[in-house]
């Protein structure tokens, strides 16, 4: 079982890894805001916040699903 599971997808590169949500990246050397977006518990930011900012810097924090820009909801 551990094999068939461990065989599942494929490995990915460190290029990769960097553009999955929350991957690190050296642009998050130098981001500075909310270490979340889209939760309302007063830590957070908003969605409409996370959309403002530069696209080097939305790898670098959590987002709620529904702050995708191509959320179907």
């Amino acid at each position: 079982m551990k094999k068939s599971i461990l065989n599942l997808g494929k490995a990915l590169n460190k290029a990769n890894q960097k553009q999955i949500n929350g991957g690190r990246s050296s642009s998050c050397n130098t981001y500075s805001g909310p270490p979340c977006y889209g939760i309302n518990n007063g830590v957070c930011g908003t969605c409409s916040q996370y959309q403002a900012l530069p696209q080097e810097h939305k790898s670098c924090v959590l987002v709620h699903a529904d702050c995708e820009e191509n959320n179907p909801s």
